[in-house]
């Protein structure tokens, strides 16, 4: 079995990756349906090839390995197209959060929000009432109250949590589809 230096790995697969580019390049066009998504999936074939060369033991098994390597990268992309798709479909599931409300409902949803304010930990109701109804920047809280731009999502995200549960527990009817803290 003959061995190969490290140099050399190195060499045979770039050697490989160019002359036989567009024999791989037809591999992805035939099992992908736009020409960019084959390119795309190509050029991940060819990092993956690049950065596992040092796996590469006999010069003489560099189409099989190869070829491992290119039905991986092909596997590993249908896996995320398939991920990516579930993503979209259950985001165009999701009810739309930013439909507006007429003036009144606003004016109604702003009033139940600010009688549930007191009930919330002070720290809460401040995050809320400065982000949400002062629409006051989140990089601005952060530096007014001396935290991070993470941090203060972090706390709003618990905020808003707290306030829906309120919410949920004194307005059982309120919660309609129509209004919902995220």
């Amino acid at each position: 079995m003959p061995t190969i230096t490290p140099q050399d790995r190195d060499t045979i697969v770039a050697r490989q990756l160019v002359e036989r580019r567009q024999e791989f390049f037809r591999f992805f066009r035939c099992r992908l349906a736009r020409p960019e998504d084959a390119e795309d999936a190509l050029q991940d074939f060819c990092i993956k090839a690049i950065r596992a060369a040092n796996a590469l033991e006999d010069s003489v098994k560099v189409d099989a390995w190869l070829g491992r390597i290119q039905r991986n990268t092909l596997t590993d992309y249908y896996r995320r197209r398939a991920t990516r798709q579930n993503v979209e479909a259950a985001f165009a599931r999701e009810p739309c959060c930013e439909a507006a409300l007429d003036p009144e409902s606003e004016h109604v949803a702003y009033g139940y929000v600010h009688n549930l304010l007191p009930l919330l930990r002070p720290d809460y109701a401040e995050i809320i009432r400065r982000v949400d109804l002062e629409q006051t920047p989140r990089q601005r809280v952060a530096a007014e109250l001396g935290l991070t731009t993470n941090n203060v999502g972090v706390r709003l995200h618990r905020a808003r949590r707290a306030l829906r549960i309120e919410i949920e527990h004194r307005y059982q009817g309120f919660c309609d589809g129509e209004f919902w803290i995220s």
